[in-house]
């Protein structure tokens, strides 16, 4: 005879006694990362936006590139671009970065424009911040890379633990969201401000007073600038150059009256430009300046 077919259903295996905490851990863990690529998203927009140098052709260009550059990179790499050029210390004495944004021409004479947003911190704090950031990119590869190297979550009492230092995590990386996230609303609240100053007429009146203003018929050979700038050549020149940026703050010292300004030029390689009496020679940096400008007088005006 056959035997009769059991109908009743298949005991359900027990779930392992560590199953419902293991699950929270997960859950926890799922929770961090979650808040770390928040983190990073707003990284990005700030890193890419940060600073925007270029001619004004190209503007759109440079900061598309600068926006997908950002995109490419890890989080301790933009760590790295936020504490070395977003956070500053704070300095008793403004820096001056005249002599560097003097050249305000590429070489076609395009117009060139220069963004930058900055943060400037008491030492102390900015120390402390530099800190607590090495910090987080260091408990993001622990979680992504060593989590389970360093905690049993297969048994109850291993699930307890990482349960503890992952709410520990959360709050922290959380933190640092939340002032990231109050960084980019203020730089965002600057760039408005800017650009609604600079589309109002007081501006835009300023503006072209400035670079365009109204002089005409400049005497090149004989005007004070350039008598300036060759009594540089004669004091500092190295192998016939004198370098430009060296040139600008010794002059101002001397006659600070004389700018470009007075001659209706917006920087000094304007000045160099139009009065056709020089000859310009870049040369590349090891430092943070990039390229260095030299120049000196054209061979016939040395004659002369």
């Amino acid at each position: 005879m056959t035997e009769p077919i059991d109908a009743s259903p298949s005991p359900v295996p027990a779930e392992p006694d560590f199953a419902a905490p293991q699950r929270e851990v997960q859950r926890k863990l799922g929770r961090c990362m979650f808040r770390l690529q928040q983190y990073e998203i707003l990284a990005k927009a700030l890193v890419g936006h940060r600073e925007l140098s270029a001619p004004s052709g190209k503007m759109h260009e440079v900061q598309a590139k600068n926006v997908a550059l950002a995109a490419s990179k890890t989080l301790g790499q933009l760590v790295g671009e936020l504490t070395g050029t977003f956070l500053k210390p704070l300095q008793s004495e403004p820096e001056n970065n005249s002599a560097e944004s003097e050249d305000g021409f590429g070489d076609d004479q395009q117009a060139w424009f220069r963004f930058s947003n900055a943060i400037e911190l008491p030492p102390e704090r900015h120390q402390q911040l530099m800190q607590d950031l090495a910090d987080l990119v260091k408990m993001r590869n622990e979680l992504v890379h060593h989590f389970i190297e360093r905690f049993d979550v297969f048994t109850i009492d291993g699930c307890l633990v990482a349960d503890n230092y992952l709410q520990g995590c959360y709050e922290t990386i959380d933190g640092h969201y939340l002032t990231l996230r109050a960084w980019v609303e203020g730089v965002n609240g600057a760039r408005k401000a800017a650009a609604e100053f600079m589309q109002s007429p007081e501006f835009l009146d300023f503006f072209m007073s400035v670079v365009v203003p109204d002089v005409k018929g400049v005497d090149w050979p004989s005007s004070r600038i350039v008598q300036l700038l060759k009594g540089e050549e004669e004091a500092s020149a190295v192998e016939s150059w004198t370098l430009l940026n060296a040139a600008i703050p010794s002059i101002r010292a001397k006659e600070p009256e004389q700018t470009p300004k007075q001659y209706g030029c917006s920087s000094w390689r304007e000045v160099i430009h139009k009065s056709q009496l020089f000859e310009i020679r870049k040369t590349k940096s090891a430092g943070e300046n990039g390229t260095l400008v030299w120049y000196r007088s054209k061979p016939m005006q040395l004659l002369g």
